[in-house]
């Protein structure tokens, strides 16, 4: 199960009782310090915590609240459990988001099931639509919550940062939907410092007119040439700066990550510019090419030539 550096999976956990049955999913949010859910591990002590460094036995949890309050099928809000592992340094953790996620927002959870085309416990992933308040947690819908994901991160689209965690499935025979323990009552239970602050609006208000041209340069019409696009925009940024845009097969969807990826950036500038330079380099003669170049002058100043 190997998981590389830069994939999103990388500060998603599984976990596992002493009897080595899996219990499900979870991510690191700081040096030692591992987010699940309650009803994951609550009755299952100890519990290992698998990740991309390895196997380490947690050493404490704390659950929030510390017990069901009586036989509901859903344990109580948050439903949420911080567990203590030894501190290791350069172990991948996940940022948590400054602001809830939008009614709409499509959401990515990267955690953990049995349910992959692979034997045993397997990375596994699910897109997933915000939906709206349900009693007191956000309904998901639009994607499949198999077992196992429950204690998962929920990533916002360009920026990655975890604005939730994945509670259940609404029906255990039909995995479609659910809930998700929203940002708010996670912030309420973990201390890790925010996220870096959010774009400034004269640059997200821009992000249609960067896909739109985008998607008129014939050239970024093929999903490997777009991945090769983002390569060549990582080799100009620094290594901590570089951009992990989610891969899709459909041009406008792909472009419009890598654009958000670029504006979520902690230097949204040095983004947008390592972008253009990288677009010009495979299609320098498009009109798209110098209409791009002038937007990213009209946003961050200076750049390259209005003449592309």
């Amino acid at each position: 199960m190997a998981i590389r550096a830069g994939d999103p999976h990388a500060p998603a956990v599984w976990l596992v009782d002493g009897s080595a049955t899996f219990l499900g999913s979870g991510f690191y949010v700081g040096p030692g310090l591992v987010v699940t859910c309650a009803h994951v591990v609550h009755d299952r002590w100890p519990v290992t915590v698998h990740g991309a460094l390895g196997a380490e036995e947690a050493l404490s949890a704390t659950l929030s609240p510390p017990r069901p309050a009586g036989p509901e099928k859903y344990y109580p809000a948050p439903d949420l459990a911080v567990l203590c592992t030894p501190a290791r340094g350069g172990r991948p953790v996940a940022v948590l988001a400054t602001e809830e996620a939008p009614l709409g927002t499509q959401l990515s959870a990267y955690g953990f099931t049995t349910a992959t085309a692979s034997p045993g416990v397997q990375p596994d992933s699910a897109l997933l639509t915000v939906e709206g308040p349900s009693g007191t947690f956000v309904r998901l819908a639009n994607g499949w919550i198999h077992k196992g994901l429950s204690g998962s991160m929920l990533l916002e689209p360009g920026s990655g940062h975890v604005v939730g965690v994945v509670k259940a499935t609404e029906d255990d025979d039909a995995p479609v939907g659910g809930w998700m323990i929203p940002l708010g009552q996670l912030r309420g239970v973990v201390d890790v410092p925010p996220a870096p602050p959010s774009t400034p609006s004269r640059l997200v208000g821009g992000r249609r007119q960067w896909v739109e041209r985008l998607y008129r340069i014939p050239e970024l019409d093929g999903e490997q040439a777009r991945h090769a696009l983002v390569r060549w925009i990582n080799e100009k940024l620094p290594v901590e700066r570089g951009i992990r845009p989610r891969g899709d097969s459909h041009a406008l969807l792909h472009l419009n990550e890598i654009v958000g990826a670029c504006l979520d950036n902690l230097d949204p500038c040095a983004a947008l510019g390592a972008l253009v330079e990288a677009v010009r380099q495979l299609a320098g003669g498009h009109q798209a090419v110098a209409e791009l170049t002038v937007l990213l002058n009209r946003s961050c100043g200076g750049g390259a030539d209005d003449t592309a």
